[in-house]
């Protein structure tokens, strides 16, 4: 095999695979084909990002590493290339490399509702296969892992998820059990900081000492709240929202087995509004794509609406130093706003 039919090969394979997503637009095309690696996609809103992670997923299980890839079978004949180059019946067949089970790809949105119009839309493009792909929220994925092994962590894998009217109840009981006043402590603002303290890994030993270094007589008595509100919520074999995530960074930061199991298992791991990640989603993230590192995030580095959860533009704009071999991508085309808006926008 001569090196110039090697590289008519890439070329045409390349070509084949592209040829099934010319309804984008050049940049949206790229990020699509750029299948190995780390990849940071800056897309503003308008800019047809939920149209490249779908794309990229179909991309991903019916071509695999096709786009992206070097590799040329040995025993490649002058009529496949033939066939590649012409597009013929066979080309997508030929234009396969290692092509990705769904189950090993997860793709990770904020919201329910994001979540919902995922699955709709891979369900459209894919058909059955869409089935076994992990769209969900951070939430729900964390809740599938933790049914499978919570009782590594000592709870019950039909555990109870309290939500924030659970977990309200819980702190107000706490309150007048040990006579302290709503107005100086409002559950809100007591569960923000726990919230916090959780984000940081900070147990309630941990937030205590913190708490005496800040010279705040209002946060070291939250940190004996804190204290009782997990010793509540163990004892009910619960675990509230900020649990589900903290609770599986645990699991698989401190099993290596269930790691190395997931690790494996999610060849693809993708993140839609990264910049909206906390400390301990961008953990989460980490962990899940440590194996393959075939990590892709979309966000955007003007926006961040989850700031008062913990979310960091840090997660972002450090893409590039936690993953050196990281490609960036901008989605810069908007579809959804006029000209006029646009012009404002930037003004």
């Amino acid at each position: 095999m001569t090196e110039a039919f090697r590289q008519r090969y890439i070329a045409a394979r390349r070509a084949r695979i592209a040829a099934d997503f010319s309804n984008l637009n050049p940049e949206q095309r790229e990020a699509v084909l750029c299948t190995q690696g780390p990849l940071l996609l800056l897309a503003g809103a308008g800019s047809g990002k939920t149209t490249v992670l779908i794309h990229r997923i179909v991309n991903l299980i019916r071509y695999g590493e096709g786009a992206d890839s070097d590799y040329v079978p040995e025993d490649a004949t002058e009529a496949d290339l033939a066939e590649l180059e012409a597009m013929g019946p066979r080309s997508a067949a030929l234009a396969a490399v290692e092509p990705a089970a769904p189950w090993r790809i997860i793709a990770i949105t904020f919201t329910n509702k994001a979540a919902d119009e995922l699955k709709r839309r891979l369900a459209k493009a894919l058909d059955t296969e869409a089935e076994d792909i992990w769209a969900q929220t951070f939430h729900s994925a964390c809740v599938r892992i933790l049914r499978r092994d919570a009782e590594r962590l000592g709870y019950s894998r039909s555990f109870t998820i309290y939500d924030t009217a659970d977990s309200q109840s819980l702190v107000k009981r706490i309150l007048k059990e040990q006579e302290l006043d709503e107005k100086l402590f409002p559950p809100r603002y007591v569960l923000s900081l726990i919230s916090s303290a959780k984000d940081e890994l900070l147990t309630p030993e941990g937030f205590a000492q913190q708490a005496a270094r800040s010279y705040d007589a209002r946060r070291k008595k939250v940190a004996e709240i804190y204290g009782e509100y997990l010793k509540r919520m163990r004892d009910a074999d619960a675990m509230d929202f900020d649990d589900l995530i903290l609770n599986t960074v645990r699991l698989l930061r401190d099993h290596e087995d269930l790691r190395s199991y997931y690790q494996r298992r999610f060849q693809y791991v993708l993140v839609d509004e990264y910049q909206d990640t906390n400390n301990l989603q961008y953990l989460l993230t980490g962990l899940l794509a440590g194996g393959y590192e075939n990590l892709c995030v979309v966000g955007d580095d003007d926006q961040s609406i989850y700031k008062f959860r913990g979310a960091t533009i840090r997660n972002i704009l450090d893409f590039e130093k936690d993953y050196p071999r990281a490609r960036v991508i901008k989605l810069e085309q908007n579809y959804r706003s006029t000209a006029h808006i646009l012009e404002a926008a930037n003004g």
